[in-house]
């Protein structure tokens, strides 16, 4: 037999919302951000890993030339690579910016929408309700 405590802890957790239950009253706009968001962190997500391989090309830049190449080349390699990791970086900040700002925008509309909801619930309630709590 359970302890009264453990009963009453049972009683208090409130009731968990799904997720396609929160996301049900989502507007077309609130959709289109949710898609561009998301879409947004999984190719900032697929560019993390072409940092590696970058500097990958970084290390094999600086070892010792092969036969009949000069200096010269790792100069040359060197600034191809810089402009890739200009580019992964330039992409990586625009797509991050992007899926944060999208997604805090949704947040700020859904926010405003439960809001909305909570005070018209309120108002609907009779004059008894205000009452009594």
């Amino acid at each position: 037999m359970p302890a009264d405590g453990q009963e009453i802890e049972e009683q208090a957790q409130p009731e968990r919302v799904s997720l396609f239950k929160f996301f049900k009253y989502l507007t077309a706009w609130d959709k289109v951000l949710l898609a561009i968001g998301s879409l947004s962190a999984v190719l900032a997500g697929a560019i993390l890993p072409s940092i590696s391989l970058i500097m990958g090309n970084v290390a094999s830049a600086f070892t010792q030339p092969r036969p009949g190449e000069s200096g010269g080349d790792i100069i040359q390699d060197m600034s191809f690579i810089v402009s890739y990791v200009i580019l992964i970086a330039v992409s990586l900040f625009i797509f991050s910016y992007v899926f944060y700002a999208f997604w805090q925008h949704l947040a700020e509309n859904i926010i405003t929408d439960l809001r909305k909801r909570y005070i018209n619930a309120l108002m609907m309630q009779e004059v008894a309700f205000f009452e009594k709590n």
